[in-house]
């Protein structure tokens, strides 16, 4: 197949679980034999560093187009239809480029990645015949609902929930336009036929690299928790600070030797932590080999409070035989349960509880790094998610022609 995708960002390198999602599919379909071209936004990427190791799966055409936060753009969406976070996205690049592009190429399949990039199947199908997938690695209006209404700032508040109502609106009617709309839960699948029934939706998760299966931990670092995420991304924020101030202080009042170690990014300048607790946390950073930095940590903790779709850090970890202590909403989409492949808690009382009783060895940690393991290998492999896309898109084909 000669496969169309249009993407948000440059899908390499795969730092985080966007772009992991985006370069999964690339590089796994690329590798049974199909022939797979990109049109993507450059974020300010460096084209020149990632440009070779893209090529060898897929040919990249970039389009010099970022899409930053800007006070002034919000303030003029209050009168728009459009979502603040998806309007960024619509640039007149794209539209410009698409003409003569498809003009000179033909596709078997085209496949939109998220619903900021979903804005251009209008202008496609005047000038394609090819079906058009829609990959919805988030339903962007579940995330906007769960950040309204955990702000206490009364003026977010206000502007989130306007923006939530916008998203009601318009997402569910972008899905609707689309051959296929690709969720990665059937949580997020089924909240999106609650909203509209028409909308012709499958369920394909994302994958994991098999590699992680084959990782060996060392001895434990006693009472040491990692958490994993960057922190410019909010919903990683919130769940940090709500770990950070309301959590973790207990935990050090009744094991002062804990250690927190923060990965992905350093703290924002302007967070304010505990004075009881800053010194039991150690700010680590961006780690290119974050396995050998877990390797002798005791448990990773994913609080996130604000979210949509599947996270992959927690499938990675799984793999990768570690103990993760998570949210029912970090949980959510991973077929998983609590004390059977990980840890569960929602409020500051059972978060905590659970984190000491894991250090007093109340749990089977080791049968739960048996369990995820099987989770991920039976369910989430690349090769695996990317032959499910392949019959997808060959049933999309035969539809078409029929």
């Amino acid at each position: 197949m000669k496969i169309l995708q249009v993407l948000p960002k440059i899908p390499y390198p795969p730092v985080d679980g966007h772009k992991k999602s985006m370069w999964g599919i690339i590089k796994h379909l690329s590798q049974l034999g199909h022939e797979i071209e990109i049109i993507a936004y450059r974020q300010n990427e460096n084209l020149e560093k990632v440009k070779p190791e893209i090529e060898k799966f897929a040919k990249l055409h970039v389009l010099d187009v970022s899409t930053p936060n800007n006070f002034l753009d919000a303030l003029k969406n209050l009168a728009s239809p459009v979502p603040y976070n998806l309007s960024k996205y619509v640039r007149r690049e794209l539209k410009e480029f698409l003409v003569d592009f498809l003009h000179r190429n033909k596709f078997d399949i085209i496949h939109i990645t998220n619903s900021h990039m979903g804005w251009i199947i209008n202008e496609i199908k005047k000038l394609s015949d090819a079906p058009i997938v829609l990959r919805q690695e988030n339903l962007e209006l579940t995330i906007m609902e769960r950040y309204y209404r955990n702000q206490t700032n009364p003026v977010l508040k206000l502007f989130s929930y306007i923006q939530y109502k916008k998203f009601l609106k318009y997402e569910p009617a972008l899905c609707s336009k689309f051959d296929r709309v690709i969720m990665m839960s059937e949580e997020d699948s089924g909240r999106l036929h609650l909203l509209n029934p028409s909308i012709k939706r499958k369920v394909i998760p994302l994958g994991i690299e098999k590699e992680l299966l084959l990782l060996k931990n060392v001895d434990e670092e006693k009472l040491s928790i990692a958490h994993i995420g960057s922190l410019n991304w909010y919903p990683n924020l919130d769940g940090f600070l709500w770990f950070a101030n309301n959590i973790f202080p207990s935990i050090v009042d009744k094991k002062p030797g804990t250690k927190l170690y923060i990965y992905g990014s350093d703290l924002p300048k302007k967070i304010v932590i505990r004075d009881n607790v800053r010194k039991n946390i150690i700010v680590k950073g961006f780690i290119n080999n974050i396995w050998k930095e877990l390797a002798d940590k005791a448990l990773v903790i994913i609080p996130l409070r604000i979210g949509s779709g599947v996270r992959v850090k927690i499938l990675e970890l799984l793999a990768a035989g570690k103990n993760v202590i998570t949210t029912t909403v970090g949980k959510e989409g991973i077929p998983a349960s609590d004390q059977k492949e990980l840890l569960i808690a929602d409020n500051e009382k059972d978060f905590s509880q659970c984190i000491l009783d894991y250090f007093d060895y109340k749990y089977d940690s080791q049968g739960m790094v048996a369990n995820g393991r099987k989770l991920v290998e039976e369910n989430y492999l690349w090769e695996i998610i990317a032959i499910r896309f392949e019959i997808l898109y060959s049933e999309l084909i035969k539809e078409k022609t029929q």
